[in-house]
């Protein structure tokens, strides 16, 4: 059978062990072409084949995971003239199975496969650590959820594979059996081996806990997604900053102007992406702030935010006549408006016309990009618990994870009499999101997970509910006869 090698690159641990941004926080030295035979025999090694799982997130997500759950929400607008066709097709709903940048999952199954690998072989090692087998089954449970968000079904791999031999081409296994049969288990599994309470660049008990709390909610059983954020609070390991400049720290990765910090008492999980070690491929300066830009802050998003929040004067006193700003510009002037506004958009740009600059606020080469992908952080936390807290029907816990997030911005604080039904709630909370976590790759999921992306994106660009999948790539179609594409394209 001769095929293509494009559709899976699927390979084993022992033709890729090299660690990249991982090997530095493990303290090992790379290793590459170390056979599968010789492998698999000590902790060391179990450490090793698991960051390898982090290296081939690295290369799975590096611009996916804002390509699917950034760009295809309402916040972004795009110069056709200036935006690539494959870039342009995600704000219009156009979404073509030739886009090969958004839909191609080569990195996705070489993630995956690493997984499976490592997976299989610890629990033969002699005295290993459970928690790198947590790792494994969390990472796996990470990749499959997103797969099944973006495409419905797919081929599932739950064993290694040794090479590219007939096993390597199936046809797709519908989300939900995925979800039950590979997912849940996964990630029970994970909370069950893991001990580490925390870690910045691992999985860790509060990250699983917040993968927990996506898939619940994302399967509208609110109960669960209550217990694992409740777990994450009671943690007491996370607060919110309460200054602008601490704000900004969170995220501002401007190597060679303002300098690179991403560092804060909200970070959860980041996947982490080095300057020398991963030679400047984490590419949201390309994505984000690229001197010719893709996609700009959509009139929609600033409008809405600047009418929540008024940056002039009049038009605050005039909405919250007892709040005066709690806040000043660096001048000593008074600063009205949200400044989250002004940090995450470019200065100086007509609304509309914005670049995100939450992470650059200068033009950089992506060559020199280090910045890493924010994955959880303790305000979506809060967020989201308002979200799911609402769904509850428990409003007044729901407004107060709402007003943790007003206060520590020094922001006006809601009342419960302003939200005179459930979704007038979950609109204000998911807008509340939509400001905070700007181009950190959630605004599309929670569209989806809301079940509202029909309703905000169809009249801006027609999206139906046969759109809201997306397509599989035409190569995996050519290469594997077993596939078929998704209905609506």
């Amino acid at each position: 059978m001769k095929r293509s090698i494009t559709q899976y690159s699927l390979i084993t641990i022992g033709l890729a062990a090299a660690l990249s941004a991982c090997e530095k926080n493990l303290d090992l030295t790379p290793q590459s072409q170390i056979s599968d035979a010789s492998f698999w025999k000590t902790p060391t090694d179990a450490k090793l084949g698991v960051a390898s799982i982090y290296d081939g997130m690295q290369d799975a997500y590096r611009t996916k995971y804002y390509l699917w759950g950034e760009f295809r929400g309402d916040g972004y607008d795009v110069d056709p003239a200036r935006a690539s066709q494959e870039n342009l097709q995600l704000v219009v709903n156009d979404l073509q199975p030739s886009n090969a940048s958004v839909l191609r999952w080569n990195d996705f199954y070489t993630m995956i496969n690493r997984a499976n690998v490592a997976i299989a072989k610890i629990p033969g090692i002699p005295a290993y650590d459970p928690n790198l087998l947590a790792e494994a089954h969390a990472l796996r449970a990470y990749a499959y959820f997103d797969a099944i968000r973006v495409w419905g079904k797919v081929p599932l791999f739950t064993e290694p594979l040794a090479g590219l031999t007939d096993d390597a081409y199936k046809s797709q296994t519908e989300g939900a059996e995925i979800m039950q049969n590979v997912i849940l288990p996964d990630i029970l599994k994970a909370e069950q081996l893991m001990t580490i309470p925390t870690h910045l660049f691992r999985f860790s008990k509060a990250s699983v806990w917040a993968l927990q709390a996506d898939i619940y909610w994302y399967l509208k059983d609110y109960a669960k997604a209550k217990a694992a954020l409740d777990k994450i609070i009671a943690l007491n390991a996370y607060t919110l900053v309460k200054t602008r400049a601490d704000w900004q720290k969170l995220f501002l990765a401007d190597a060679f102007t303002l300098g690179v910090f991403e560092t804060g008492p909200e970070q959860i999980m980041n996947l982490k992406y080095d300057l020398v070690e991963d030679k400047g491929q984490a590419g949201n300066s390309a994505l984000f702030f690229a001197g010719i830009p893709s996609f700009f802050i959509s009139n929609r998003l600033e409008t809405k935010w600047t009418t929540q929040f008024p940056t002039d004067s009049l038009g605050w006193v005039t909405k919250y006549p007892a709040n005066p700003p709690l806040t000043t510009n660096p001048d000593g002037t008074k600063l009205y408006g949200d400044w989250r506004f002004f940090e995450s958009r470019e200065e100086g740009r007509p609304i509309g016309g914005a670049r995100v600059a939450k992470y650059q606020k200068l033009n950089q080469n992506p060559t020199f990009d280090e910045t890493d992908i924010h994955i959880y952080r303790y305000a979506g936390i809060l967020l989201l618990k308002g979200i799911i807290e609402n769904r509850l029907n428990n409003k007044t816990e729901a407004v107060a994870m709402l007003n943790q997030i007003r206060v520590a911005r020094q922001l006006p604080q809601a009342k419960v009499t302003d939200f005179a039904t459930v979704e007038a709630l979950e609109d204000a909370l998911l807008d509340e999101r939509s400001y905070e976590l700007l181009g950190e790759g959630k605004r599309w999921w929670d569209l989806v997970n809301s079940g509202k992306a029909v309703k905000i994106m169809g009249p801006i660009n027609g999206l139906t509910d046969q759109r809201v999948l997306f397509p599989v790539y035409d190569r995996h179609l050519i290469d594997n006869p077993k596939l078929v594409q998704t209905p609506g394209y």
